[in-house]
């Protein structure tokens, strides 16, 4: 009876270990790409609806913004209340909001122009957005 080469002996194991190892890894390669790919793909939803949102709001402003209500669009949001260029004119309207499930409320508004200006907002989640308002055609 021959016995083994003491050199060949051992070598299935490290072979299985090592390939088991290797598979291992790369199945969590691709399990990470795709939890990456899906942040991407949620952040870019965030962001379509953000940005829906906004100019829902901006809409919403401009057509509240019209009759007695477009002499505030004159002045920053700081001197609506009480103003005597405006009287009898409630600037709640332009003050508050809900669009689909989110509240906003406006934090400031700074004219350029006629019917133009910066409206700064603050939305029921905490996040603010600055929108850059033209006048409607």
């Amino acid at each position: 009876m021959r016995l083994p080469d003491p050199h060949q002996q051992g070598f299935a194991l490290p072979l299985a270990l090592t390939t088991s190892a290797l598979l291992l890894l790369s199945s969590l390669s691709l399990q990470t790409l795709a939890l990456h790919a899906r942040q991407r793909s949620r952040q870019s939803l965030v962001t379509a609806q953000t940005r829906d949102a906004e100019r829902s709001v901006a809409m919403a402003f401009q057509q509240h913004a019209v009759g007695a209500h477009a002499c505030l669009l004159a002045l920053p949001s700081s001197e609506w209340e009480g103003s005597e260029r405006c009287p009898g004119v409630n600037p709640a309207l332009l003050q508050f909001g809900r669009v689909v499930d989110r509240d906003w409320e406006l934090m400031h508004w700074q004219p350029h122009g006629a019917m133009a200006g910066i409206l700064q907002l603050r939305w029921s989640d905490g996040r603010q957005s600055r929108l850059d308002l033209e006048p409607l055609p």
